[in-house]
């Protein structure tokens, strides 16, 4: 006997698997939501949880009472996946807070980076699409970190060269990391990318000028100025106008000058969230 196939679109309680299947997404995705507490489920005596269709909604899917998802607006399809993308961002944020304690920049600096980065994102006119991009790959661009080991990371001083040239292929280790996540990949190369200099000096492929992607440009100035303004084991941190005179230093060397120019107006005009 066929087995019955089930209409999801009205169907009021569904399982992980179904509710994956209505949203296209995988079910571990669906049980992130659940874990950070994202999505509301219901738990089963057998361990298994139960979600009800209209929780789905809290991820920005929405299905009126006899529309089918063939028939839903162009803007509650842009409504439905900036849903998701809001909840993919913040499971990211959750992650990364826990990654940025593992290092001697303080607390939060990733965040901070992806915020800065935004914002300067805004000033450049980038899309909404493009927007959400940049603050993924601003949190994520030190994901690297996690294949190097916590006491080169965390170490008081200075670092010696072999310590250096392990810390430096961090964002090759990021890029790895990601790429395998299929919301991830459009950022992989950005990660790889994000201590490449302007004048081809940096690092690792030793590219420059517009060859290095718009993203990672600005996520290169927001890390190089958070890192100014944190506080480290071998010196305080600078002032706010002391960093922007470093910053505007290396502009046309380590960082894109339109960038840069962007950047400092950003500060003066008060539309940057600085620490």
């Amino acid at each position: 006997m066929p087995k019955k196939v089930v209409d999801l679109t009205t169907k009021e309680i569904l399982n992980t698997r179904e509710a994956a299947a209505l949203l296209k997404v995988t079910t571990q995705t669906i049980k992130n939501y659940i874990y950070s507490g994202k999505l509301n489920a219901i738990k089963t005596p057998g361990g298994h949880h139960r979600i009800r269709r209209s929780d789905l909604k809290s991820l920005g899917f929405v299905v009126d009472e006899g529309k089918t998802q063939q028939n839903l607006s162009l803007d509650e399809l842009w409504d439905a996946y900036n849903g998701l993308m809001r909840a993919f961002v913040s499971t990211v944020e959750a992650f990364i807070k826990a990654l940025d304690t593992r290092d001697i920049i303080s607390a939060g600096h990733s965040s901070r980076v992806a915020d800065m980065s935004c914002a300067v994102g805004k000033a450049f006119g980038l899309l909404e699409r493009d927007l959400q991009e940049l603050r993924l790959a601003g949190l994520l661009h030190d994901v690297g970190k996690i294949g190097i080991s916590e006491a080169i990371l965390g170490k008081p001083g200075r670092l010696t060269d072999q310590e250096f040239f392990l810390v430096k292929k961090h964002p090759e280790i990021g890029e790895k990391i990601v790429e395998d996540v299929e919301n991830l990949k459009p950022i992989a190369s950005i990660i790889r990318h994000h201590h490449e200099r302007f004048d081809g000096k940096g690092y690792p492929d030793e590219i420059g000028g517009a060859d290095i992607e718009l993203h990672s440009r600005i996520i290169a100035v927001a890390d190089a100025y958070d890192f100014l303004r944190s506080d480290l084991s071998f010196r305080k941190a600078l002032s706010i106008d002391d960093s922007l005179q470093e910053i505007k230093k290396a502009s046309g060397t380590q960082f894109d000058p339109e960038i840069v120019n962007y950047f400092v107006d950003s500060v003066k005009g008060d539309s940057l969230p600085l620490q």
